[in-house]
């Protein structure tokens, strides 16, 4: 059995502590652990290592990297970084190409696909309808799993029963997210579920409803794996429920219920599923609520104290404050549509970014200088650089590390500092055994 784990997509439901190249996934919302942490943790249950394949992307793929060596070097080996975005139908077929030709998957062998960023609970219910699609798919079905709502929800697709055989319905029909209205309608009538996203089926039937509905998508992946990276960008941006299952003869759902799951796509979202206070608040970081009531309250690094309020929601970053009334949550997507409209930088990056050898944090990007905090993993090096436009004042805090500027080295250690002119091609390698601090300031030519 193989699992594929999709964790590409664009942060923006969560924003501000989500962002463009900074998606839900790697957020702690749930019990101190990122939410792809948790997904392979409950996905482990149901395969090895060696059997979990993860799709990202270029932005994604260090951070992917990171968790995934926590767990086997056979997961990190098995990430799949795409070109581009093409949405879940080419994640999935370039996934089963992977499986094939590098893993030697038998194409009769079930797969699953899972989001990365998704809240399952209890573990014992997850395996066991796990087990049961698994049964299905091996039938010949595409298999979906549909949630019983609990509530009218206009956030999630639905999923219309058909014939009942038992453990599981054929799908009638896949519902658009629908109006308030027509949302309590599905409630009342009982036969719709929620789309969960979470999918299973052998890979040869995946492959022959792909050839069958999407051959631009299967004739690239026909001619081999590393063929189908190259032209991954010609093939068509779809999703899998649009280019395969609401097309497909041959796809059953299996219903769950008694069991928490959650996409936390939106702020209102989480609030519903965290645990609250007497006062039926959410509180996450430094807070403090004085005759608060009914709110969502996240600080991520500073002090929030409230008072008086009531219904709102308050998210505060290092570089933005997000405070809007519950209920709203799905309205952010219109509020990142006018900021990048105007290109803020807000919407695409945090103040902190990772790279292959760690990671920076801006600590101030004023006129004409900026401060930068960099933390260099131990034996890691910091590719050369060459500004033309600036000079840099490095001051070590932490660690030990190799300079070289032009033809000069030097040896850097807690306390010492250096100036490196514009023009000096440079870099720096971490040679101690702890991460290497450095505060960078950076100044353009005309502050020389």
């Amino acid at each position: 059995m193989k699992v594929f784990i999709l964790a590409g997509g664009k942060g923006t439901r969560l924003w501000p502590l989500s962002r463009e190249k900074y998606s839900k996934q790697f957020l702690r919302l749930i019990d101190g652990k990122e939410l792809l942490e948790s997904t392979y943790e409950r996905v482990l249950n149901l395969a090895e290592p060696k059997d979990i394949v993860t799709v990202t992307n270029s932005d994604y793929y260090f951070y992917v990297k990171d968790i995934c060596s926590r767990f086997s070097k056979e997961m990190e080996d098995n990430i799949i970084c795409e070109p581009v975005g093409r949405n879940t139908a080419p994640s999935i077929a370039i996934a089963c190409q992977y499986a094939i030709e590098v893993l030697k998957s038998d194409p009769e062998e079930v797969t699953f696909v899972f989001p990365s960023d998704h809240l399952i609970r209890p573990i014992e219910s997850f395996v066991r309808y796990m087990n049961i699609g698994k049964d299905v798919a091996e039938k010949g079905y595409l298999v979906i799993f549909g949630i019983r709502p609990n509530r009218p929800e206009t956030g999630y697709g639905y999923i219309q029963l058909g014939e009942n055989k038992g453990d599981y319905n054929i799908v009638d029909r896949f519902v658009e997210k629908p109006s308030l209205d027509k949302a309590k309608l599905y409630i009342k009538d009982g036969n719709y579920l929620w789309n969960s996203g979470i999918f299973a089926f052998k890979i040869s039937t995946f492959l022959e409803e792909l050839m069958c509905y999407q051959p631009e998508i299967y004739n690239i992946i026909a001619k081999g794996y590393e063929s189908a990276i190259r032209n991954f960008e010609k093939m068509p941006s779809i999703s899998v429920d649009y280019s395969i299952m609401e097309k497909s003869k041959r796809v059953a759902v299996v219903p769950v219920s008694n069991m928490l799951w959650s996409d936390i796509g939106s702020w209102d979202a989480l609030y519903e599923i965290r645990e609250k206070d007497e006062d039926g608040n959410v509180l996450i970081g430094d807070v403090y609520p004085l005759e608060t009531k009914n709110s969502l309250i996240f600080s991520n690094n500073r002090l929030i104290a409230t008072i008086g309020v009531e219904n709102l929601i308050v998210i505060e970053t290092d570089d933005v404050v997000l405070i809007t009334k519950r209920g709203n949550g799905q309205s952010v997507k219109e509020l990142i549509e006018r900021l990048k409209a105007e290109k803020r930088e807000e919407v695409i990056n945090h103040t902190e970014v990772f790279k292959v050898w760690g990671r920076y944090k801006t600590i101030e990007d004023g006129n004409g200088y900026k401060v930068r905090k960099l933390f260099i993993k131990p034996g890691n090096l910091l590719e050369s650089e060459f500004h033309r436009e600036r000079m840099e004042h490095w001051i070590v805090t932490r660690g030990l590390g190799e300079l070289e500027v032009e033809d000069k080295k030097y040896r850097l250690k807690e306390g010492d500092s250096i100036v490196i002119p514009n023009c000096s091609v440079h870099r720096v390698r971490n040679v101690g055994n702890i991460p290497l601090e450095i505060i960078e300031i950076q100044m353009e030519n005309s502050y020389n």
